[in-house]
């Protein structure tokens, strides 16, 4: 589990049976402000879905600064001669406590509301057809989420299948979290990868 002044995170993964390299990676590039939460399937399966996806996560952390949609149109443009990913990324400021997110192909995230009576309590990312390096449509900019104490976020690559939120629970910490929906959720007959957040709080220090 790792963790910072606003966010903790955790990432639980497994390769598809018969595989030792997985093609799905997860990267979470945060400072004091600002967390970029990526995501990162890449198509098939075996060394060159890993090669392509985490050239995708290169991309990402050579531009941690950019914003969501700038992030995704550079992975698409450095992965023009690979097998191309499906991708999903989040940014969370510190300081605002601000989440714009967005994704490309069939990388899924879920935000779940600490807050019970919240409407809606879910709020499922936009997820625009494609695969980066191959087919870019014109990228859905949807509007930013203002989190609140205890609002978690879950992504997870299609290799898990099911309710994301269902386990989340206030007192469960974010590594048994994500450990848990991919021990129950996750099939053998694919690569398969959950990340697992949780918004503490405005960072005012």
């Amino acid at each position: 589990m790792a963790d910072n002044p606003f966010l903790d995170w955790a990432v639980a993964s497994r390769p598809m049976v018969g595989q030792a390299l997985s093609g799905d990676i997860a990267t979470v590039l945060a400072t004091s402000t600002r967390a970029v939460l990526a995501v990162i399937d890449g198509l098939g399966h075996g060394p060159e879905a890993a090669e392509a996806a985490e050239l995708a996560i290169r991309v990402i952390e050579q531009n941690r600064a950019e914003p969501v949609e700038a992030l995704l149109l550079l992975a698409h443009e450095r992965l023009a001669e690979s097998r191309g990913v499906a991708a999903t990324l989040a940014i969370v400021d510190g300081e605002t406590g601000r989440m714009d997110w967005l994704g490309v192909g069939n990388v899924n995230g879920t935000l779940l509301r600490a807050d019970e009576m919240a409407r809606p309590r879910n709020h499922g990312v936009f997820l625009c057809r494609g695969v980066l390096g191959y087919l870019l449509p014109n990228l859905h900019v949807s509007d930013p989420l203002q989190l609140a104490p205890g609002d978690a976020l879950v992504i997870a690559t299609d290799g898990v299948r099911g309710d994301l939120t269902s386990p989340i629970r206030p007192e469960v910490a974010v590594d048994r979290l994500a450990e848990t929906i991919l021990a129950d959720q996750a099939t053998y007959e694919d690569d398969a990868l959950v990340l697992v957040a949780r918004y503490r709080g405005r960072n005012v220090s």
